[in-house]
Order: structure tokens, then sequence, then C-alpha cells
């Protein structure tokens, strides 16, 4: 026994070949399944909380974009402080991306002397910027 097939217009059921039926539902069907997917996919804050991420809030980025400019701000001014050996040395190092071993080369210092400077260097400045 074959299936009838109807589709609705105006308010009256008309019997329709099963292509006709196909070729009539087939959007309506497509833009119900293109809603599913997107239903699926959407995801909101409550289920990222729910799965156990935590969502920093806008205050929080701002206070810490704060702490770091504040903190650029300091650490700048404490370069400013620097000797200029102790500037070349830290320039070549931190900015240059040179190695001890490089800057012992090019100024003829031993590394294990640019070694202790360096660290000498990032002590003091992390006294100014209260970090030990």
């Amino acid at each position: 026994m074959d299936k009838e097939y109807f589709i609705e217009l105006n308010g009256r059921q008309i019997p329709v070949s099963k292509e006709v039926y196909y070729a009539f539902k087939r959007p309506a069907w497509k833009e119900r399944k293109r809603r599913q997917v997107r239903a699926e996919k959407e995801l909101s804050l409550e289920a990222f909380a729910e799965a156990g991420f935590e969502i920093p809030s806008g205050q929080a980025l701002v206070d810490e974009i704060v702490e770091d400019k504040l903190l650029l701000d300091m650490l700048s001014q404490a370069l400013k402080e620097l000797t200029d050996d102790e500037r070349f040395l830290i320039d070549e190092l931190f900015y240059n991306d040179k190695t001890e071993r490089q800057v012992a080369k090019e100024t003829g210092i031993p590394q294990t002397t640019l070694n202790y400077q360096k660290n000498k260097i990032i002590k003091r400045l992390r006294k100014k910027l209260s970090l030990e």
C-alpha cells in the first residue's frame, strides 16, 4: 500500500505525489535542521560556568591592565636610573636578545662577570619594584 502525501494550501489538504511533497517540505526541513544545529553549537556564559570555566569580570581585566601599566612605568623609571654600562648590558641581553656569551665576546668582558653584573642589576630592579 502506497503512502498518501498531502500538503496544506489555504487551509486545505491537497493530495500530491511523493516527489512534490518532498520538494515542498525540503526547505522547511533544512531550516529546522539548521536551527537545531545552531542551537546545539551556541554556548552561553552559564554553560561555561557550569562546565567549571571561570569567567573574569570586566573590572578584573581593567584592574590587571592598570597594574601592568603601573608596573611598566615603574620599570621604565628604574631602568633610567641605571648607569650607562648597566643599561647597555640590559639592552643587549633583554631587548636585543643577545646571549651573555655574545655580549662577552663583543665587549671583551668575561661571561661570568657579565652574568654576575646582570644578576646584580636584576636584583636591584626587583628591589625598586618591590618584587623581592
